[in-house]
């Protein structure tokens, strides 16, 4: 067999290769993080699409490395999907590739439609540009329609590691987006109110958006405010229908208990029991003491923090847990401004850390937390778990340089001047936020129930959850003397928003109401390994020189080995 004869062959082969491809297509995930594998979740909703989806992506042209790579995996992604179910359509649209007016008038558009740009500097090897882009996609469903937004946006991290967040996020965006545009309604939520409560100015980020987006509860939800004090009267005795109450309290998937200042009564607690023990889903955020910053501006300087009674203890610690009458104090902390001077009969003010507003994180890749941006905290306490047959997952906690102070402790801006000593945050990993899983047992086993004929006392729940955070104000957005909201986790002094605190919040009702299990998609890990840009705009030329003669160099190279075999094999 001559040199001309190995050529042929080898190229036949490769011809052949492609060839068998075109009409037998499979696909091999080989990854070790199964980036493209769809999940058996994401499979069982692509199945119910029974028209033709279109799916209009808004990240297309000439784009930096990470824009790309996220563009990439969208596309492969899509392409899974497709593949699934061919009513998926989808393409690929640059709304730069326009003259000006035309460009401002799509810009508008998309806005108005829930996009949100994000404005890129485009190095070059001899110039810089800039540019507005939309990562994000708009799908049309029958006469329907729904925005996505596929850019993780965490200030605390760089934005590599916002593009790898991104790219892990893809598929429970995306899927998040077309579940919703499937179904035809939306499950109902509520705030319970009736013993104090944060007030609807104050919870109004959480639920509609300061920015008008689509990052809020209204978004995924019916959200209503459900007053548990207020009652129908039964006809026949005039007494509170507490059947009926019981019956209006269960229509809702999850029920959020939000601040509470005013002790439950015996019939609160009983209300919310049977709600659990229906199945009903749960997240509370309660203070374990009282304690608020405006109390020192008017007691000059100080005030004594005490527990904060609200008669919900026996009922926290029959479910497996115990909300301590403490404060953390933490040295990963937020800062406030204090007085150190005057000019010209003016106040001068720096910021130093307070360490009662720690900022939260979590170390575990629990889908409610993965990936969050640190979370505001404010006066927050302790949380002790008790032992019983309820799983316990700590979601939220402090750093590895913490204290507690407990109850009742002065809290005062002394702390700043004489801080403790560094070695005194000898505590790590304090529990702040634990997630609840199992079945519950109600604290009135065994205890005299209100008498109804109707009511069907149930002495221990099917398997359900419940979520605690031992401080209220994780939720509460800060409202103006005008009366107008702040965003969630906004911090007028140093003028910035923790948008941990929302994800957290919207993150842990998706989680409570996740039936078809998409939250797990958020704890897909992607390893995302960037390009050096520095080295690449450096050996631009000798990198492009390699990827263009290497293969060329392989080819050549096995072509002489075959031609030294068959010498050897006739000489």
């Amino acid at each position: 067999m001559n040199r001309h004869q190995n050529i042929f062959i080898i190229f036949i082969i490769i011809i052949s290769v492609n060839v068998i491809s075109n009409f037998f297509s499979f696909d091999i995930d080989l990854t070790e993080d199964k980036k493209y594998t769809l999940s058996d979740n994401s499979k069982k909703i692509l199945s119910q699409v029974d028209d033709i989806l279109t799916i209009k992506v808004y990240l297309e042209g000439e784009l930096p490395t990470g824009f790309q790579m996220l563009s990439s995996s969208i596309n492969d992604f899509l392409i899974n999907c497709k593949n699934e179910n061919s009513q998926i359509q989808f393409e690929f649209i640059n709304p730069n590739d326009n003259n000006e007016s035309k460009k401002q008038e799509i810009f508008t558009q998309l806005q108005s439609q829930g996009l949100f740009p994000t404005d890129l500097t485009i190095k070059k090897t001899s110039e810089t540009s800039r540019k507005i882009i939309f990562p994000g996609a708009i799908m049309y469903f029958k006469e329907k329609r729904e925005s996505v937004n596929l850019l993780e946006n965490n200030f605390s991290l760089s934005p590599q590691e916002n593009i790898n967040n991104s790219i892990e996020n893809v598929e429970f965006h995306l899927i998040s987006t077309i579940n919703k545009i499937l179904n035809n309604r939306k499950d109902n939520i509520a705030f319970l109110k009736g013993n104090g409560e944060l007030l609807s100015t104050q919870t109004f980020d959480i639920t509609n958006s300061v920015n008008n987006d689509n990052n809020n509860l209204n978004y995924y939800y019916n959200v209503e405010e459900f007053d548990l004090k207020k009652f129908e009267f039964d006809s026949t005795n005039n007494q509170p229908d507490i059947s009926l109450q019981l019956k209006n309290l269960n229509r809702y998937k999850v029920i959020i208990i939000a601040k509470p200042t005013i002790p439950f009564n015996k019939l609160d607690k009983f209300l919310i029991d049977q709600y659990i023990m229906n199945g009903g889903k749960l997240l509370l955020l309660i203070d374990g003491v009282n304690a608020t910053i405006d109390s020192i501006n008017n007691q000059n300087g100080y005030f004594i923090a005490k527990k904060n009674d609200l008669n919900l203890d026996d009922q926290l610690f029959k479910y497996g847990v115990r909300i301590n009458s403490d404060l953390v104090q933490d040295l990963r902390s937020t800062e406030i401004p204090i007085v150190t001077g005057y000019s010209n009969n003016r106040p001068i003010q720096e910021l130093f850390k307070w360490p009662y507003y720690p900022l939260i994180s979590s170390k575990s890749n629990h889908p409610i937390t993965n990936n969050l941006d640190g979370i505001k905290s404010d006066f927050i306490s302790s949380i002790d778990t008790l032992k019983n047959n309820i799983k316990k997952t700590i979601l939220l906690e402090s750093s590895n340089n913490s204290r507690l102070v407990q109850s009742p402790s002065k809290v005062s801006l002394g702390i700043i001047e004489n801080p403790p000593p560094a070695e005194s945050y000898n505590k790590e990993n304090i529990p702040l936020a634990v997630l609840l899983t199992g079945k519950f047992t109600s604290v009135f086993k065994n205890r005299i129930v209100p008498k109804n004929n109707e009511i069907n006392f149930k002495s221990s729940s099917d398997s359900t959850s419940i979520i605690i955070v031992s401080d209220g104000d994780l939720i509460a957005n800060e409202v103006s003397s005008s009366g107008n909201a702040f965003p969630l986790g906004y911090d007028k002094f140093i003028n910035y928003t923790f948008d941990g605190n929302k994800k957290f919040i919207i993150n842990a009702i998706q989680y409570l109401n996740d039936q078809n299990g998409l939250i797990k998609l958020r704890s897909k890990n992607i390893k995302l390994r960037l390009l050096n840009n520095d080295i690449i705009s450096n050996y631009r030329m000798p990198i492009t020189i390699i990827n263009l003669i290497l293969p060329i160099l392989i080819f050549l190279f096995l072509i002489f080995i075959i031609n030294q075999k068959n010498k050897l094999k006739y000489d």
